[in-house]
């Protein structure tokens, strides 16, 4: 009995002691609940800055992602740079943002909020580099700034906005430090950028505070110490109505301006919530501290190695997908796995960069009409397509690998879709190469061959004019005299072709070209009914040519585009400018084209689509275009017209 009596003494005794303890314990520890509380509010401004400087950043490198692809396109084309905006800027989350995309003369191109007032922003861009973007901000909005050049100019810049509310919203809404406190935002400046409760001291300036400002602050003597501290930090201060509060803060980078988050808390309600929960854990305190203890602790050495391993998972799984993703997308090539129904389970960034749309999950014939389903038999098979994903002028090959599972069946193709299109250029220009020096070889022989008895039938024809009596053998021989001459012209060019003579190279101005081109054809019958326009570009760097030949090309591309014109009249453009490192002539008809399937031969020797022509006209042209270093393109389509290029090196000096 005696022993009961002095057990439960004891434990009375010890329960007492730690009742008292714990309220002793439990009022020292208000002031410390209220420090780490604090810190707390600390942490929660400093995720919101840090989020709020993520969403900023995310915002700005797919800025930056767009002007790269619009630098690939012509700035004025309005349908298509929308078409782009659309396809590539459509990030999901709860805030607005709003695109206006202007050329270098400030014009507006496309806008989602065409208000006329970003206007006065667009002179930012033009102080900035390549793939550099400026951040900054008026009292209601965020902008970011990005230039586009195209072949190394600037061509115009494009602005992103977004609402300083909507990011509060988004950002800072959701945090509500206790009943009576608030999350809100200054800047480094102090100037009130959003308040939950005070919307009407919005844009007001705690160096010039209006007298309803301090009716719920004193003084403003802890915001301006926050203003001139450190990045992140807590305080408190007086209220007008005597109440404690607590202030924490964290300051983050809005380009070169400073933001402050700020969330404030009244003291008496932060150690309010001990005062409640002193009963309570009074109570459990003694019933379960040991339980939990060991529980905890068993929990946490468990979750800890398990942690680890899952970490060590992670980060493993993440680095080797970044290295795939690297190695997929660094190819330039479009890469996509394909199941035994042709239907698409995976593309690397480039494929869908080609094709501007999320193609998984859709079947290879949506994405490529013209592919036809292969038989997948085991082998790697090799296809050549022209005009895949709307480029009409590339070629494309498609590697088709199959893809087996553990049982070597196979249960996929995976395809390697590569632009050869440079590589065929390229061996046409071989090919072409290749095939005029042979025809050369073969036009001097033949001009050789035939030129000694042509002289010798047109002596003797001449003869026989001379002794004709009748007028049938006059107008007959006049008849042969006439073809005569013309097989000189085509010996006399094949000649030429074969090789040319000795060239005088030297610089020039391609403009005084022009201009001594279009003196000497001037008066030529084929161009009285058409009319010439120039659009010369002057200052013009000089270029290295022989300047008859060159003469000599002009004229002919003049005359082949006289010749296309229907009926005789018509426009011809002939045109000036530079190109990067390069000089370009171009000479443009409204004539009737020429067929496709003519534009791969147009410039081989003896072609031709006219009655009388020669077809070594544009051989002859090209090949003089090339000892100058240059490159002579055509492009047309029937029905609208012909344009060739002559491209030249401009001059080193």
């Amino acid at each position: 009995m005696k022993n009961k009596i002095a057990l439960l003494t004891t434990f009375i005794i010890l329960v007492s002691l730690l009742i008292t303890m714990n309220v002793i314990f439990h009022e020292s520890l208000r002031s410390d609940f209220a420090d780490i509380y604090n810190k707390q509010q600390v942490l929660v401004s400093k995720g919101i800055s840090s989020s709020i400087e993520t969403a900023i950043d995310r915002e700005v490198g797919e800025l930056k992602f767009l002007s790269g692809i619009l630098s690939e396109y012509p700035i004025d084309d309005k349908e298509k740079i929308k078409e782009i905006i659309k396809a590539n800027f459509n990030i999901k989350h709860k805030f607005k943002t709003d695109i206006t995309l202007f050329n270098s003369r400030r014009d507006v191109l496309f806008s989602t909020r065409p208000t006329g007032k970003q206007a006065q922003y667009f002179g930012k861009v033009e102080k900035l580099d390549l793939r550099e973007v400026a951040v900054f901000y008026d009292m209601e909005r965020v902008y970011a700034i990005a230039p586009i050049f195209r072949k190394g100019l600037y061509v115009g810049g494009i602005l992103l906005e977004i609402k300083i509310k909507d990011l509060a919203v988004q950002f800072l809404s959701p945090f509500k430090s206790m009943q009576k406190g608030s999350v809100w935002l200054m800047d480094g400046d102090g100037n009130l950028l959003y308040h939950p409760t005070e919307e009407a001291m919005i844009a007001n300036n705690l160096y010039r505070a209006e007298p309803r400002c301090f009716k719920c602050h004193s003084s403003f003597e802890l915001e301006k110490k926050v203003l001139q501290g450190s990045d992140v930090g807590s305080g408190r201060y007086i209220a007008p109505t005597k109440e404690d509060k607590i202030l924490a803060f964290s300051k983050l980078n809005i380009g070169k301006k400073t933001w402050i988050i700020c969330v404030t808390s009244p003291y008496t309600e932060v150690i309010s919530v001990m005062g409640r929960s002193m009963t309570l854990y009074s109570v459990l305190v003694v019933s379960i501290f040991a339980t939990v203890f060991l529980a905890a602790s068993m929990i946490v050495l468990t979750n800890r190695k398990r942690a680890k391993l899952e970490k060590e998972a992670r980060e493993a799984i993440i680095l080797e997908h970044e290295k795939l993703d690297i190695i997929v997308s660094a190819i330039g090539a479009g890469l996509a796995l394909v199941n035994i129904d042709h239907e698409i389970l995976w593309c690397n960034k480039t494929m869908g960069e080609w094709t501007k749309k999320d193609v998984v999950g859709k079947k290879c014939e949506e994405i490529c009409p013209l592919c036809p389903p292969r038989v997948m038999d085991g082998e790697i098979s090799y296809d050549l397509y022209k005009g895949l994903f709307g480029k009409k002028q590339q070629v494309f090959q498609i590697t088709s690998a199959p893809v087996r599972n553990m049982e070597g069946k196979i249960n996929g193709v995976l395809k390697l879709i590569q632009d050869v299109t440079a590589v065929k250029k390229l061996e046409e220009q071989v090919l072409h190469s290749q095939k005029l020096a042979a025809l050369g070889r073969l036009a001097a022989g033949v001009a050789h061959e035939i030129g000694n008895p042509l002289t010798s039938i047109s002596s003797f024809v001449q003869i026989l004019k001379n002794r004709a009596q009748d007028d049938f053998s006059k107008e007959n021989l006049d008849i042969i005299h006439h073809h005569i001459q013309r097989i000189s012209v085509i010996v006399r060019q094949m000649s030429q072709f074969s090789k040319l003579p000795e060239m005088n190279i030297k610089e020039i101005r391609i403009n005084d070209v022009i201009d001594s081109s279009l003196e000497i054809i001037r008066f030529d019958k084929k161009l009285q009914k058409v009319e010439i326009l120039k659009e010369i570009k002057e200052d013009l760097p000089s270029v290295y040519v022989d300047h008859d030949y060159l003469v000599q090309v002009l004229i002919n591309l003049l005359l082949n585009a006289a010749d296309a014109l229907e009926n005789g009249g018509g426009t011809i453009y002939i045109r000036s400018m530079q190109d990067n490192n390069s000089v370009v002539v171009q000479l443009a008809d409204t004539g009737i084209g020429i067929p496709e399937e003519y534009l791969g031969i147009i410039f081989d020797p003896f072609f031709t689509t006219k009655e009388k022509g020669t077809g070594l006209g544009l051989s002859l042209s090209y090949e003089i275009i090339k000892k100058f270093g240059g490159d002579l393109t055509v492009t047309s389509e029937e029905g609208a017209g012909t344009v060739f290029s002559i491209i030249l090196p401009v001059m080193r000096g």
